[in-house]
């Protein structure tokens, strides 16, 4: 299965480069609401309340595990403007098999099980409170577990109906077992290397090169690059060259002169 990420050129030239991509903790993703849809029951019998439970929740789920968000839509004109640097960057197609996406003994959450649940309202007292035993256990699952995928899914999967338009598939994995916690340094250990980013922290997974698949440029990508002086033309055209010697799909966005739609062409940097 081909799933696809939206970035920056210069994001794009480094998972590229370096063969890697990155996971985020939930606490710096974009949504406010991440991992409160537990909807936990009030019961006199526990120790804890909905409310205790479900901070106590987020904090631990917050910062034990990455979260690396995908989507099944490369021509969504709002993602390109979102999340493709206002049709300037690029989005790249993962085969998540060969990289290790879908793999239930090294994702809490693999490709096939994350798909985002879109709700207009969210779980309200539906879920039995959580145990203490089992709260203080979350950061110690490193593999599927469809036992507990109940309470995951609730943490990781539900979001508001306003953002449906992402179609996002989430795959979670453990980061808590890395040596460089949240608030460390930066380091590399065992296939993963933690990179700051804007000041927050990135934890970046190895990939096959032949999990890239598919590469997308936005509308306005050569204006962009030239204009940020990031790359200068003879440079920036060499970067597509060698991308396009890749064995990849390379592809250059337009507005569908018929409809709203975006579409796709060869880029005529393809060998």
């Amino acid at each position: 299965m081909i799933l696809y990420k939206y970035m920056s050129f210069e994001a794009a030239m480094s998972v590229i480069d370096n063969l890697s991509i990155g996971f985020s903790c939930l606490e710096d993703l974009n949504d406010p609401f991440e991992c409160t849809a537990f909807g936990f029951k009030d019961d006199e019998n526990s120790s804890l309340t909905a409310k205790i439970a479900a901070t106590a929740c987020k904090n631990r789920f917050s910062r034990k595990y990455g979260v690396l968000s995908l989507t099944r839509q490369p021509l969504n004109s709002l993602m390109w403007s979102h999340y493709g640097d206002s049709h300037q960057g690029v989005v790249i197609g993962f085969d998540v098999d060969k990289a290790g996406l879908s793999d239930t003994q090294t994702s809490m959450i693999p490709s096939q099980y994350g798909e985002v649940v879109y709700s207009a309202t969210k779980p309200h007292k539906d879920l039995d409170i959580i145990s203490e035993d089992l709260l203080m256990s979350i950061g110690n699952d490193i593999e599927f577990d469809p036992d507990s995928f109940n309470l995951v899914k609730r943490a990781f999967l539900y979001k508001s109906i306003e953002w449906s338009y992402e179609e996002e598939v989430r795959i979670v994995k453990n980061i808590s077992t890395l040596p460089f916690g949240y608030h460390y340094g930066e380091g590399r250990h065992k296939g993963w290397q933690k990179i700051s980013v804007a000041g927050r922290p990135l934890y970046c997974l190895d990939i096959p090169e032949d999990s890239i698949k598919e590469i997308y440029l936005g509308r306005h990508i050569y204006k962009n690059v030239t204009k940020k002086k990031i790359l200068d033309s003879d440079e920036f055209v060499c970067v597509l060259k060698s991308w396009g010697e890749k064995d990849v799909l390379l592809m250059q966005c337009e507005p569908n002169i018929k409809s709203w739609n975006l579409v796709s062409s060869a880029s005529i940097h393809k060998s």
